[in-house]
């Protein structure tokens, strides 16, 4: 079964919903200058609501790898998503708790799992270069890879997505949002209830 990661969570209603539709990872920007961002008191705040079983994922940029591991430290999370020059360091240090997030794979140092695929990265992709970022991740996970597939996902193409890629997970923020920082809970619970039977909503 694919695994479902919420992401951009910056209020405790918009968590408390999206554990309660089932999500598996419950993730928080921690970017200053993310519309997305919490600080890390916030982010240590809104963790303590995700129950055991669930994921709780702190979103990095540009950051050291000591400073990784004081955020999983100081807000009690499970892992980092981390991006920028410092990912591969990172992952050396923490293991399979940072996950590196990338537009595209880089073998030589990509080489572990599990590894986050963003096409989009803020953009609004074209249908074939959707299709082509799904194939991408599709020949991954058919090597074996456990790759979070993100960008542009919304309720209406997550179940095509899966099909097509077969993820370890899905990550959105965007795409379920009624505002930036702000969750749509009725497209929060349509997202996952797609993820979950593999079909467009």
């Amino acid at each position: 079964m694919t695994l479902v990661k919420i992401c951009g969570m910056t209020n405790a209603e918009d968590v408390d919903q999206a554990v309660a539709a089932g999500a598996d990872m419950i993730g928080f920007v921690l970017v200053p200058w993310s519309p997305r961002a919490v600080d890390l008191e916030a982010a240590h705040l809104l963790r303590r609501r995700v129950p055991r079983g669930v994921e709780a994922v702190g979103v990095l940029a540009d950051e050291t790898a000591g400073y990784a591991a004081q955020v999983l430290e100081l807000a009690e999370l499970d892992r980092v998503q981390v991006y920028g020059p410092h990912a591969a360091e990172t992952r050396e240090v923490l293991g399979e708790r940072a996950i590196i997030g990338r537009r595209l794979p880089d073998d030589a140092i990509d080489a572990t799992d599990p590894i986050l695929l963003d096409r989009a990265f803020g953009d609004e992709p074209t249908a074939d270069e959707l299709a082509e970022h799904w194939e991408t991740v599709g020949a991954l996970s058919r090597a074996g890879r456990r790759v979070l597939l993100a960008g542009a996902l919304a309720p209406a193409n997550v179940g095509a997505a899966i099909a097509a890629a077969q993820p370890w997970a899905v990550d959105v923020a965007r795409g379920v949002e009624r505002e930036p920082g702000r969750k749509d809970h009725a497209r929060v619970s349509a997202f996952i209830a797609a993820a979950r039977e593999g079909r467009a909503a």
